[in-house]
């Protein structure tokens, strides 16, 4: 089972225990692993094929739901003839893609739907908090208010509606409730034994992942020996037809395989590796054309691909080199001059402190009269206090400054860390610069101290005497500012902090401060 990416945690004879990667939502039946295993044995090769017809059953989408939940997409699966393991499993299947593919049902939500008590249209619309309907596993009507506050699935997924004042319902042609998505089905269309068809529906907040999830049900319906028939889902003046199974193209190379694999295959090799893989695979020339199905949603890069040639070749057939020429590792020259700036500055009695990258907004920005419009911010941060990434050292000292003012003075500290700021230029779009910082926190702390601290610094670590020029900073006192220069490069500002910068610190002693950016080359 490793040779297919799939990990056994227990074998019972009869029985296996396996647990697969969340990035194969496909494995989350047994029809998913045997479709592999099969591809693996050689006893069926290539893309699954298999054919979508058109069924009459539309899906009619209301105005009043879009701002609620506002994508759905459907399918009719016929010839079914479900066991109770079959049932099991595709229960399995729907709560694992709710977890993962859906992240915990925020992305999609799946219903599955007997259709013998179905009449066609749906109505994919919304209601208000007193509109009532039988739910799944109860034997009276409920209020959605009664649902969300007293039902088991209510209770566990009622945050995702929180704040909502209308709520997404599915309804047929006659009025029978299919669902309350994302949080439950209405019992009138529940799976049991007998159920011959089935309507799927997957709605949510993520078209992509929606019709994704769709195309992993589709493909298990079919190994389940049922035909799929598609349905029209007719959104205002658009419409679409459901599910999309269509496979995608992609290429690889011998060279990419050889870069990621280290073994020269060549290409009819890698193409019945990807073949066991169940990929279409065409070759021209040193190139090969891969046809990804739509149910491998975890395809996103060519070392995707060339892992699956190692599971089609056979990771256990693959040895190791150890024919390469021996190095020995050393230090970094970046890693170099940290060391010697932090040697120094202890030995010039200042204490090493370290704090957090992420700040927030008043300490990082506000305090020291900035503002945060070239700001790094983190999206949907947790907490205030850790929102932005730091462009500076020198508030995070003050900080710490005004954390200890209980502390015995002189307090001579200094930080060494990475600066962050917007770069167009980076792969990431944030650039990243390793500076220094200190500050001298004294009932006298002029700017001819943290000079002296300044000159000390370069002279030891480049052998040369820095330049200052006045500089404006809207946290250092006009006039006690400066500029530090080397060969003509600014690497950095000293100076005095303002009292009213103190203040908002609640520092009840003069600080002078310095920050210099730590440079191989100058």
């Amino acid at each position: 089972m490793v040779s297919l990416g799939i990990h056994v945690e227990s074998d019972l004879g009869d029985i296996l225990r396996l647990e697969y990667d969340p990035n194969r939502p496909d494995y989350s039946t047994d029809y998913g692993i045997a479709r592999a295993v099969k591809g693996k044995l050689g006893l069926e090769l290539g893309l699954p094929k298999h054919k979508i017809t058109h069924s009459e059953w539309e899906v009619l989408v209301d105005s009043r739901v879009k701002s609620v939940r506002p994508f759905i997409v459907a399918m009719i699966a016929r010839g079914l003839n479900l066991d109770e393991e079959d049932i099991r499993q595709l229960i399995g299947m729907q709560e694992d893609l709710h977890e993962g593919l859906g992240r915990k049902r925020r992305k999609l939500a799946i219903g599955l739907h007997d259709t013998r008590l179905i009449k066609p249209y749906i109505r994919y619309s919304a209601v208000d908090s007193n509109f009532k309907f039988i739910p799944l596993n109860s034997q009276r009507k409920m209020t959605v208010l009664e649902i969300l506050r007293d039902t088991e699935q209510g209770k566990k997924y009622s945050a995702l509606l929180e704040g909502k004042s209308a709520f997404p319902i599915l309804v047929d042609k006659n009025g029978v409730v299919l669902s309350l998505p994302p949080i439950i089905n209405g019992s009138a269309t529940m799976v049991t034994t007998t159920t011959r068809e089935l309507f799927i529906d997957v709605t949510g907040h993520d078209l992509e992942a929606m019709k994704s999830a769709l195309a992993i049900i589709s493909e298990v319906i079919w190994d389940m020996g049922a035909s799929v028939e598609s349905v029209k889902v007719v959104d205002g003046k658009t419409s679409q037809r459901t599910p999309d199974t269509t496979p995608r193209k992609a290429t690889l190379s011998k060279d990419d395989v050889f870069a990621v694999l280290g073994i020269d295959l060549p290409v009819e090799d890698i193409k019945r590796s990807l073949l066991k893989t169940r990929f279409d695979v065409s070759i021209k020339g040193n190139r090969l054309i891969v046809t990804v199905p739509r149910y491998r949603v975890d395809i996103l890069h060519k070392v995707d691909l060339v892992e699956e040639v190692g599971y089609g070749f056979g990771y256990e057939n693959l040895t190791p080199d150890t024919a390469f020429p021996y190095s020995k590792g050393r230090i970094s020259s970046e890693t170099v001059l940290t060391e010697s700036f932090r040697r120094l500055a202890v030995g010039l009695g200042f204490q090493e402190v370290m704090t957090f990258s992420l700040k927030s907004l008043d300490t990082q920005y506000i305090n020291v009269g900035k503002t945060a419009f070239d700001g790094l911010r983190v999206e949907s941060s947790k907490t205030k206090t850790y929102e932005y990434l730091r462009d500076s050292l020198t508030p995070g000292i003050l900080e710490v400054l005004g954390d200890n003012v209980h502390e015995p003075y002189p307090q001579k500290l200094f930080e060494i860390g990475v600066c962050f700021r917007k770069d167009p230029e980076s792969e990431t779009g944030v650039g990243e610069e390793t500076r220094i910082a200190g500050a001298i926190a004294a009932d006298v702390a002029p700017f001819s101290d943290i000079k002296s601290v300044v000159d000390s610094l370069i002279e030891k670590i480049y052998g040369c005497v820095p330049s200052y020029s006045r500089i404006t900073l809207p946290y250092l006192l006009d006039g006690r500012a400066a500029a530090v220069s080397l060969n003509r490069k600014q690497i950095g500002n000293l100076g005095e902090v303002k009292p009213s910068v103190l203040r908002t610190f609640k520092i009840k002693m003069p600080v002078s401060v310095f920050e210099l950016s730590i440079r191989e080359s100058i």
